[in-house]
């Protein structure tokens, strides 16, 4: 799903809001304790994806819904003169909603956030949470017409009793929805709608009426039959709204939970894949510099001014590349196929005819990404550990395959090679697993050395 701006879930969350408003006007039933949920997940969603705290949050939900109660009392009656009563409240929701969304949007960026490069970057699911409003707001309704003339007060206050008496019960409620929150988690259709609608009907009768027989027999004592006093319906319809309440306060803490997990695991990921990244260009740049340096002043020393003129010039546009991209870990396969050809440009100062380089690269790969420098190293690899004269040249290939590009070299290893420590292979294997959890691919032959690095 696209990214979307703080400012658009504030006008999905009022458009919520005046349908919330709407649909209980119509039915004739309170929504205060619905408009209240949707206002915290909607401060919630903001503090969250602006990188602020559990507390800073907390207060601006204290101060928001406060807000609202101000403007909506003191909005409705500036506008009862202008507005038909059954839109007067709809559109001073909907306004309120925009007024307290802004305003701490406002107070957020104010106050700046320690996570806010990441969390911007967060995308809620509003699905499950305009279900879990819309199963609250269907507990009001059924709660409001079709058991608010069965659970009188004495009903309703006999059986609270009865189930906040029963431990098993209450455990049972707890527990079952944590199970069920569990399996939710595990199984993609149930995160569909249908899936969604049809887990929560189900789970709902199943644990309200375990529950319900658990306090009309008393389990697991036995004794003071509570079916004596309420009838199975009378304590199911409690258990049943209940377990729903539970469901929905238990959903949102585990869905707050999971998203700031979820925060957290891709900065630490990130700042992971800067530490191999800085490691990697630690291994890069000095020794590459070294043997540019050597080579440079080979060129002064014969006196080829022109030569090394040139060589200065293409050294300084290969540091300009890697000053760029700095901090950028990967780059465009077209860009470090760019700098590949002009590392190549110097390497034919040092070897004139030793290597020779083939490159067989689909246009339509051109726009993935690579770790960045990964090629320089598989090729500056090649030419330190193998033999490169023009007797004997060292052969070359890069091309890409499917989903890698690979760089493989014929095999004509120089008597030190053994003694190779492989640091640049590890680091570019860790980059690869840092950044999109796959491994690079080493194969090895007789006379054949490729590295295969994943397309990204």
């Amino acid at each position: 799903m696209k990214t979307l701006r703080c400012s658009h879930i504030i006008h999905i969350f009022a458009l919520i809001h005046a349908a919330i408003v709407m649909i209980c006007g119509v039915l004739n039933v309170s929504d205060e304790f619905i408009l209240t949920i949707a206002t915290v997940s909607m401060i919630a969603i903001i503090g969250v994806r602006k990188g602020q705290g559990l507390g800073v949050i907390a207060a601006c939900v204290i101060a928001g819904n406060i807000l609202g109660f101000v403007i909506g009392t003191y909005g409705a009656v500036l506008l009862s003169n202008l507005l038909p009563y059954w839109l007067l409240h709809t559109v001073t929701s909907f306004f309120t909603t925009e007024i307290i969304g802004f305003s701490n949007l406002l107070i957020f960026d104010s106050i700046g956030g320690g996570r806010s490069s990441q969390s911007n970057q967060w995308m809620p699911n509003l699905l499950p949470m305009i279900l879990m409003l819309a199963i609250l707001l269907a507990v009001r309704v059924i709660y409001s017409k079709i058991f608010g003339n069965m659970l009188s007060d004495e009903v309703v206050n006999l059986s609270l009793r009865l189930l906040l008496s029963n431990s098993l019960a209450i455990i049972t409620l707890i527990c079952c929805n944590v199970i069920y929150l569990i399996i939710n988690q595990r199984f993609d259709w149930l995160s569909t709608p249908v899936g969604y609608i049809v887990g929560i009907f189900s789970q709902t009768v199943v644990i309200a009426s375990v529950t319900a027989v658990i306090i009309g027999y008393n389990l697991p004592f036995g004794t003071d039959i509570a079916f004596k006093n309420a009838s199975f319906i009378q304590l199911f319809s409690i258990t049943i709204i209940a377990n729903l309440l539970i469901y929905v306060v238990m959903s949102l803490v585990s869905y707050v939970y999971q998203t700031r997990s979820r925060i957290e695991k891709e900065q630490e990921k990130r700042r992971f894949a800067q530490y191999q990244y800085n490691i990697l260009k630690q291994q890069v740049n000095p020794h590459f510099l070294f043997n540019s340096l050597n080579i440079l002043n080979g060129l002064i020393e014969e006196q080829k001014s022109e030569e090394a003129s040139e060589y200065v010039r293409k050294l300084a546009s290969l540091y300009r590349y890697m000053l760029q991209n700095e901090n950028e870990h990967l780059v465009r396969l077209q860009e470090e196929l760019a700098f590949i050809n002009q590392y190549l440009d110097l390497l034919k100062v040092r070897f004139p005819q030793g290597f020779v380089v083939t490159q067989s690269i689909d246009e339509s790969c051109l726009g993935r990404f690579v770790v960045q420098c990964s090629l320089q190293v598989l090729i500056e690899n090649a030419f330190k550990h193998n033999i490169v004269r023009t007797e004997q040249p060292l052969q070359i290939t890069i091309a890409t395959e499917g989903e890698y590009i690979v760089v493989r070299n014929n095999l004509q290893l120089k008597s030190s090679s053994d003694d190779s420590t492989k640091v640049g292979l590890k680091n570019i294997s860790k980059q690869y697993l840092a950044a999109i959890g796959k491994d690079i691919e080493i194969i090895k032959s007789d006379n054949l050395f490729e590295v295969k690095l994943p397309l990204i």
